[in-house]
């Protein structure tokens, strides 16, 4: 959208278990609107103050840091920008205790089966990370290896082997190891 911009510092850089701030210019037009959304290792807790002179004040307070795109849009539309690509300092403390409220849970992370596809689930709703996922198998093959976000704080892992064996899987955020990584999986 040509006549709404979006402005401020806390567009490209942003600080973890803190408030971000910056500004919309709605130019006049209705802020109902507007809508901010983020994808990256958290979802941020997001306010609006409309400033009553064209313009809203947009805060967010991401519980993690780590790379993020920032959408901004009006009536459905990407402002000039959008997405902005954003990188959040954050606490090595503090993600390393979101990262360890993962759980991880399904037979397929002590056992799977050649030829077949392979699931777990991985519960990142008490942690509150919800992107940022690395996943690595290694073995005596390199199975096919993909995950689906639920949309509901779940992901779910699939693996297919070719080969049976002893096999690992690395599962991470912002490269620290959720709790039970590496797995190993014997495959049959």
């Amino acid at each position: 959208m040509a006549s709404v911009e979006a402005h401020g510092g806390a567009l490209v850089t942003g600080v973890a278990g803190a408030p971000n701030r910056f500004t919309v210019f709605t130019q006049g037009h209705n802020v109902a609107g507007l809508s901010v959304a983020f994808e990256g290792p958290s979802k941020p807790e997001i306010s609006f103050a409309n400033q009553k002179d064209g313009s809203v004040e947009v805060c967010y307070t991401p519980k993690c840091g780590g790379d993020y795109k920032i959408y901004v849009k009006y009536d459905s539309k990407d402002v000039r920008g959008s997405p902005f690509k954003c990188n959040i300092a954050g606490d090595i403390q503090q993600t390393r205790g979101l990262v360890q409220k993962v759980k991880c849970s399904g037979p397929a992370l002590k056992e799977g089966h050649t030829h077949l596809t392979n699931e777990f689930l991985v519960d990142t709703k008490e942690a509150g990370i919800s992107g940022g996922l690395q996943v690595a198998m290694e073995g005596p093959s390199k199975p096919e290896v993909s995950f689906k976000d639920n949309k509901d704080g779940t992901l779910k892992v699939c693996y297919k082997p070719d080969k049976a064996g002893q096999y690992k899987i690395h599962l991470k955020f912002g490269d620290l190891h959720v709790p039970g990584s590496p797995f190993v999986i014997n495959v049959k």
